[in-house]
């Protein structure tokens, strides 16, 4: 068994701190009141119990696996029947010289620079649903984007259950970064580029209810 909390030990040694939520088995105290290490042999022999290590090993493995293909959901978002579409100027005012790799300084402090400077056609399509909702999956299965390319982009949901269901690669807004830069507050929705403008075209679709 020693063998096996230590395998166990290891493991936990080695996992990302925010890749899975291992739980709490049994009672916590305070950590001046017992060594830590013991604290853990006690939780792992009293959870895991004849198991070998193998099984352990494998059991850890596949938490971590199912909290990796369910990221934590984008907090704030909600659906609407209304459908809503707004321009979003991705511009903004540098606060400093920006020089390249070289030292030629390409913006000045002041200037204002915008993505659609360097790449003026942004000839790609993103989607952001709700995997958990059924409706948002069979919506973006409808979906025909006109761009050359598209992202479906998860705010919410399995990853790896929905790319199955899609028959398409997935991505996940992870920390929300995504939609609180684009002030995405409603899904699904959709952003691309304003036909023939610098802007992007930031679309939020309503839905029937459930």
């Amino acid at each position: 068994m020693k063998r096996i909390l230590c395998g166990a030990l290891v493991s936990l040694a080695c996992m990302n701190a925010g890749a899975a939520s291992l739980g709490i088995w049994g009672d916590t105290w305070d950590v001046r009141e017992q060594n830590l290490i013991s604290v853990l042999k006690n939780n792992l022999q009293e959870h895991f119990g004849a198991e070998t290590q193998e099984q352990v090993a494998d059991e850890m493995r596949q938490r971590v696996e199912e909290s990796a293909m369910r990221p934590p959901p984008v907090e704030g978002l909600v659906t609407s029947r209304k459908t809503q579409t707004r321009l979003y100027d991705p511009a903004f005012v540098v606060n400093r010289d920006i020089a390249d790799q070289n030292g030629v300084v390409f913006a000045r402090k002041g200037q204002r620079v915008s993505p659609f400077d360097v790449i003026p056609v942004f000839d790609e399509t993103l989607y952001f649903i709700d995997a958990d909702d059924q409706r948002q999956i069979t919506w973006m299965q409808q979906q025909r984007p006109a761009t050359t390319s598209s992202r479906i982009i998860l705010v919410n949901g399995n990853i790896r259950d929905s790319a199955m269901s899609l028959g398409s690669r997935v991505y996940f807004d992870q920390n929300g970064t995504l939609t609180a830069k684009f002030g995405i507050r409603q899904v699904p929705a959709e952003v691309k580029q304003a036909p023939g403008k610098p802007l992007f075209a930031i679309t939020e679709y309503g839905l029937p209810d459930r």
